[in-house]
């Protein structure tokens, strides 16, 4: 009987686990900066579709769109007063991230959440997510924004 009762939960434990799905998939921010390439892990919510620019004038983009119209990037500028998303200084004030740069983060008249991490040159950031989601890009933007740069 014992011997039974372990298998059976051994086989429903196996067969639960080809089910289960991890919340990111796992992608890299590739960037040149003064004739130097870097690439940054990061881990990205499922779902989305994906589209990459690099211009001339040193940036670099990488956009993750989502079905909802949520979008996450990853972007290195070398000209740090080009913006992605612009913020209202006299509404927003930034909080400093714990291994530097500033973190902007807030909601729209939509009450959709829109944030970003603003580390020197690169930026890591989110716009037009359900504050169901929220957490999950908010862990997808600080895991990009915790690894070596």
């Amino acid at each position: 009987m014992i011997r039974k009762m372990l298998l059976f939960s051994l086989v429903i434990i196996v067969v639960s686990s080809c089910f289960l799905r991890r919340e990111y998939k796992t992608s890299s921010f590739t960037y040149n900066s003064g004739g130097q390439s870097g690439t940054i892990p990061l881990k990205v919510p499922w779902g989305y579709s994906k589209k990459e620019m690099k211009d001339t004038a040193g940036i670099s983009l990488e956009t993750f769109y989502y079905p909802n119209g949520a979008i996450l990037y990853s972007a290195y500028l070398s000209d740090t007063t080009y913006e992605i998303q612009s913020f209202d200084s006299a509404l927003h004030q930034p909080q400093i991230h714990r291994l530097g740069g500033l973190v902007y983060k807030g909601q729209d008249e939509k009450e959709l959440f829109y944030r970003e991490i603003r580390q020197g040159h690169l930026r890591f950031g989110y716009r037009s997510v359900p504050g169901r989601l929220e957490f999950v890009f908010d862990s997808s933007t600080n895991y990009a924004s915790l690894q070596k740069h």
